[in-house]
């Protein structure tokens, strides 16, 4: 699944994981996260919904980015903070004790993108509720920090392709 995801295969993902959950139920803890990530590249978010409620154990990377776009694209801001809050905690836990490590920063880099993603998402998220209370007028360019963002990343694909995927469901929150 990991590579049919990174292969850009996505409604194949949640055709696959539909079909092996049809058999096998117990495995939905295991492989929700899959179609969950699959739902919101895919800004298919009545199927992010569903997929979140049918599985409230689940508390991956995937699942956890996936209900803070949920609570984005629901104007929820006090479920998304709440939620920001918490995901940050996560993803800064691993980065401290990697920081005692040998080879430190490439181990770490990961929870570091990561970190960058839940940045972006949070701006964006305040940006849309800006917009949408009429207090800004709508945006109509990208924002202006994201290439140099970007452009401070590491030059590999593990690292960009992530936060780009957030930006192009970011993009799909804004009221067009």
């Amino acid at each position: 699944m990991t590579s049919m995801l990174g292969l850009g295969q996505l409604s194949t993902v949640i055709t696959q994981v539909n079909g092996v959950l049809a058999n096998k139920e117990q495995w939905k803890s295991e492989l929700n996260t899959y179609r969950v990530e699959a739902a919101w590249k895919l800004g298919k978010w009545d199927l992010l919904e569903d997929y979140l409620s049918s599985d409230q154990q689940s508390c991956t990377w995937g699942v956890r980015l996936g209900q803070l776009l949920l609570s984005a694209k629901k104007q929820d801001a006090e479920s998304f903070y709440e939620k920001l809050k918490l995901v940050r905690k996560e993803q800064v836990v691993p980065l401290s004790a990697a920081s005692y490590e040998c080879g430190t920063y490439q181990r770490g880099y990961e929870y570091i993108v990561r970190l960058h993603m839940l940045s972006e998402l949070e701006h964006a998220f305040t940006e849309l509720q800006e917009t949408r209370a009429g207090s800004i007028p709508g945006v109509t360019k990208l924002p202006p920090h994201w290439s140099d963002r970007l452009e401070m990343t590491q030059n590999s694909f593990r690292a960009k392709e992530p936060i780009l995927a957030v930006r192009r469901a970011l993009l799909s929150l804004r009221p067009q």
